[in-house]
């Protein structure tokens, strides 16, 4: 199988990337390293079934030809990590909706099968477990811009679930709590 895997040199991408190779996919990452980190995905790079583009996810003409070539997308870029959310809210913002944004309308062309990688912070103020997807959201004032980031990935929540109710664009949307391993 052919995959795409946006923020691929990222932790969880990088490992995804090493996984699917072992399985006998060929594997393209596109990541800007603004996160991720070449050091994540060297080891992969002697392998002829992995490409690595250092390039955004929001370049469209790049993302056309790379969406084009895959079966499957992985996307999981996305502007993290708390210093960059708080000092930087407007490109959270930008970086997580538009690149979503153009994911999934160039998957739409083809109904390519999109996995959108969102996160537990959708939940926000929650003081109950388990959390459950139904429940209603509780999210902190705007004027803090740790809630930017969470209002970003529920954008791109919304983004996915609507690509499928109105283009069936097959997507799945991951929440990803504290991951945590080697790199």
């Amino acid at each position: 199988m052919r995959i795409l895997i946006t923020g691929g040199a990222g932790f969880i991408g990088s490992h995804l990337a090493e996984r699917l190779l072992k399985r006998g996919d060929t594997v393209a990452v596109v990541d800007d390293l603004s996160t991720g980190a070449r050091g994540n995905i060297e080891h992969l790079l002697v392998s002829s079934s992995f490409r690595f583009v250092h390039d955004s996810v929001t370049n469209e003409a790049l993302m056309a030809r790379m969406v084009d070539d895959a079966d499957v997308i992985y996307h999981l870029a996305a502007a993290v990590g708390v210093r960059l959310i708080v000092e930087n809210p407007t490109r959270t913002m930008e970086t997580n909706i538009r690149g979503t944004e153009v994911v999934l309308n160039l998957a739409a062309k083809q109904r390519k099968r999109v996995l959108v990688a969102s996160t537990s912070e959708v939940y926000g103020k929650r003081s109950h477990v388990p959390f459950k997807e139904e429940d209603d959201l509780i999210l902190g004032p705007p004027n803090k811009a740790r809630w930017s980031y969470a209002c970003s990935k529920l954008i791109d929540e919304f983004l996915a679930i609507a690509y499928w109710n109105e283009k069936r664009v097959p997507t799945v949307v991951a929440r990803l709590f504290n991951v945590v391993g080697p790199r």
